[in-house]
This record gives structure tokens, sequence and C-alpha cells, in this order.
């Protein structure tokens, strides 16, 4: 593949992506869950019954993520990005003023249809659209804010939470919102504004003028089932790896060792992955993610020893990268640049439908059996057949490029 190298303005562009996502993924997904003990007990409610503003979130966020993709697949990112922006950093400003139950989840509700339009939707479109060349590392870099952003704010917003009230800690997010990510927004899409509509259409571009549209293929159910199983294993290990390593009896401090230690290697695995996409192309880089993600299940049976704990973090880096890496980077190589929004839409729905499945379940069966080896070795058999449904896309998905290009040629 042709190598180019960035531009200052390429870095000005995915500075601002990082913040963005730190901003935006790595707050609703990452620090939200900190004020969960604090507010429930000031409201005088149950923890679930609070928690369940974030399972609001998820969910309205998943089904909005439909609408967003295909609204940015026909419309202009600029000023919906920015007014959603604004938008979100005035709901933190609300949920810091709520004063009761209903209030956090009429404001969880609002904050889920909004948080698609303004996190990874936009960012990973204006990173496809202006990258052209390596644009793997670019979409890797800009993903990886999400976890910058929850490693740098969530011992900060614990702090303050835990010392000045959950109101303050809730006024720091949406100032923050408001005066960095807010003015990110504004930066990226003008810088990127006129190169997208200037950037020529390809013969990949115009696959919707083709006789077989992407949703009678098989191959594009196969991926979005792929995707729904990357949300499924994926997150749902994740979410309860703390909750597992309580149960073989790690102390607090070895957990939050572990907790930082698996979101610094996610930020390398997305890293690396990128990387891997870009130079060695869909199929290999593929599999070896999916080999990665089911070594670290194996390891993750194993983890009471120190060496297999490492291990399991390396593998699960990269492994479960594949939930935003690789989704990104396929959804591009699959639909161009173009219809990438339209389509990106629909991976994010089945993504996040795979996490809202995935981290009750996963956890249900934790609790409910004696036998971790047993769920962990199902994980990775599920790792295995997301990554067959992933290989299956990619060789009908060329399969149906080479006939898109003889039907292009014909009309010429």
């Amino acid at each position: 593949m042709e190598k180019k190298a960035l531009n200052f303005k390429d870095g000005i562009i995915l500075f601002c992506c990082v913040l963005i996502m730190a901003l935006t993924m790595g707050i609703v997904n990452m620090v939200l869950s900190i004020f969960f003990p604090i507010v429930s007990v000031d409201l005088g409610v149950s923890r679930p019954s609070f928690a369940l503003t974030g399972t609001i979130t998820a969910l309205s966020s998943m089904v909005a993520a439909l609408f967003w993709g295909f609204f940015y697949g026909k419309n202009a990112i600029q000023k919906p990005m920015i007014i959603g922006m604004a938008a979100l950093g005035i709901s933190f400003f609300g949920l810091q003023a709520s004063q009761n139950l209903f209030h956090f989840y009429l404001l969880s509700l609002f904050i889920g249809l909004i948080y698609s339009g303004v996190s990874i939707i936009p960012v990973s479109t204006i990173v496809t659209r202006h990258f052209t060349h390596n644009t793997g590392f670019a979409l890797s870099l800009a993903l990886a804010g999400s976890g910058l952003g929850a490693m740098v704010l969530n011992p900060i917003v614990n702090t303050i939470v835990n010392t000045q009230g959950w109101r303050a800690g809730y006024q720091l997010l949406a100032i923050v919102v408001l005066a960095v990510a807010l003015p990110s927004a504004i930066l990226v899409t003008h810088l990127v504004r006129d190169e997208i509509q200037a950037r020529p259409i390809t013969v990949f571009d115009k696959a919707e003028k083709v006789a077989n549209p992407y949703w009678k293929s098989s191959w594009f159910w196969a991926f979005l089932f792929a995707g729904l199983l990357a949300g499924l294993t994926g997150a749902g290990t994740l979410a309860n790896l703390p909750g597992y390593m309580k149960d073989l009896h790690f102390s607090v401090s070895r957990i939050s060792f572990v907790t930082s230690a698996y979101a610094a290697s996610m930020i390398v695995g997305k890293f690396t992955l990128g990387f891997l996409y870009d130079r060695l192309g869909a199929k290999k880089a593929t599999l070896i993610a999916g080999g990665l993600f089911i070594l670290s299940m194996i390891f993750m049976i194993l983890i009471k020893a120190t060496p297999f704990l490492i291990l399991m973090l390396i593998c699960l880096g990269m492994g479960v990268s594949i939930g935003t890496v690789s989704l990104t980077w396929m959804t591009n190589y699959f639909f161009g640049k173009e219809n990438y929004s339209k389509y990106y839409g629909s991976v994010q729905f089945s993504n996040s439908l795979g996490i809202a499945v995935g981290v009750p379940m996963i956890s249900l069966m934790l609790e409910s059996s004696g036998n971790f080896a047993l769920i962990w070795l199902l994980i990775a058999l599920l790792g295995l057949l997301m990554i067959t449904l992933f290989l299956y896309s990619i060789k009908q998905n060329q399969k149906q490029r080479s006939i898109e290009i003889v039907a292009e040629a014909e009309l010429a």
C-alpha cells in the first residue's frame, strides 16, 4: 500500500478527534458509572435503580445510531455535530441540577439520543473520508481517545465526587465538554468540510447503483452478526473482569492495577491493530486480532498465575479492539467513504445490541456457574464464530466487488 506522511493539518484533525472521543465515548461509557454508588445513596434509591440510567443511555444510543448513520450519510456533519456537542454539555449541567430519579432517567434518554451523533459515527466518518492513506492508523489513534479520556478523567472525577460531591463532578464534565470537546468539533468539521465535498467518488463508492444491494447479500448480514458478537464477547468480558477477579479472591489493589493495565493495553492494541490493517490488509489483520482474543480467553482461565495474567492482558488489548478498529476499518473497506456513515449506523446498532446482551449474560453465567473455565471456553468459541463470519464477509465482499467492477466497465 502506498505510504503518505501525515502533515500538520492531519495532526490537528486527529488531535481534535482524540479529544472528542475522550470527552464523549470516554465519559459516557467509562466515567459516568463512578456516580452510581454515591448518587443512589444521596437520592435514597437502590444502586440497580440508578444504574438503570446507564441502560437507558445505552439502549437509546443504540437505536439512535441507525438514525445518525443514515442522516450523516446524506447530510453535512458540521452543524448537527456542533449543536449535539453543545446539547451534551448542557445535559451534564442538567444532571448536576437533577433532584430525583425521574430527572436522571429523562436526561439519560436524551444523552443516549445525541451521543451517537457526536462520537464514534461522525468521528470515524471524518477520519475515513479525510485519510485515504494510513486509514487504519488514523482510526486507531482517534478511537484510542476514549480510553485515554477514561484514564485521565476517572481519577480526577472520582476524587471530586468523593471530596466535593457528585454535583461538582457532573459540573466538571459539563465544563470540559463545552470548553474542549465543542471547540474541537467546530475546528475539525471546519477543516474537513471542503475536502469532503471535493473528493472524487470511486467505482466502489457507487456500489448501491449495481443490481445487487448490500442488504440482499449474505456477507452483509454475516458482517452485522460478527459485529454483534464483537460487542457481546469484548464488552461482556471487560465489564465482568473485575467481578471475576474478585471471585478469584484478588486483592482490591491488584484488581485496580489490572483494570488500569487493560485500559492501557487496549490503547496499545488499537494502535497496533490499525497499523496491521494498513500493512497486512483485512484477512491477515482480522485473523491475528481474532486469534489473540481466543488466546486471551484461554489465559483468562489461568490468571491466578502472574505470567498468564500478563499474557491475557497483552492478548485482550488487541482482541477487544475488533469491536472498534476492525468494525470501522471494514465498514470503510466494504462500503466506501461516501456510504460509510449510512452503513456504520447499522454496524454500530448491531455492536451495541451485542454489548447490551453480553454484559448481563456473561455476568449471569459467572454468577450462577462454578465452572469459570467452561464459560471462558464458550466465549472463546463465540470469538471463533465471530472471526469466521468476518472472514466470510471479506471473501464474499471481494467477489461482489469483482462483479461490480465488470458491471461498471460494461456500463461505461
